[in-house]
């Protein structure tokens, strides 16, 4: 796909080092006669270097849309899938913690799953969870993470931490 699109743009190069050649007069005889001209009984060099412009802005263009719909086409697909497999690790996760309620990693992990969602306060419940639990079991990896989330959440959501306190 690369090269076809380089292509017009080397055709252009050579036509106007071509034309400034022959302009110049480098190829002009030593003995003062010039050799013929190339482009005799043509449209002016101008309208030729216009009539290519255009048709290469346009192929670009076209080219160009062509590929910003084939792009636009597999963002929304994936998309689609993205949002699909979020719903799936919910109610995974829900599950586990149905069976395990101090399962921090599912806790974690589901806030994570709800923020993708953009379902901030749930993002940030479950995190406070995982946090708690990762304190409690004495897990700095895990606590790092969750106050990393909990964070970047809260700044996200617009929320504070006292809009979760249940004192």
């Amino acid at each position: 796909m690369a090269m076809q699109t380089n292509k017009p743009w080397v055709a252009l190069l050579a036509a106007l080092f071509f034309s400034l050649m022959c302009v110049s007069g480098i190829w002009a005889e030593e003995d003062g006669d010039e050799m013929e001209d190339p482009f005799e009984g043509k449209p002016p060099l101008a309208d030729q270097l216009k009539q290519f412009s255009d048709e290469l802005a346009k192929r670009v263009h076209q080219e160009l849309q062509e590929l910003l719909d084939k792009e636009l086409k597999l963002l929304q697909e994936e998309r689609r899938k993205s949002r699909y497999t979020v719903e799936e690790r919910i109610a995974k996760h829900e599950g586990i913690i149905k069976d395990d309620p101090q399962n921090a990693q599912s806790h974690l992990a589901l806030g994570e799953a709800y923020d993708e969602l953009r379902a901030g306060a749930n993002a940030i419940v479950h995190t406070q969870i995982a946090e708690h639990l990762f304190k409690e079991q004495k897990n700095k990896v895990g606590l790092a993470q969750s106050r990393r989330n909990l964070r970047r959440f809260f700044q996200k959501y617009g929320f504070k931490e006292e809009d979760f306190l249940l004192n």
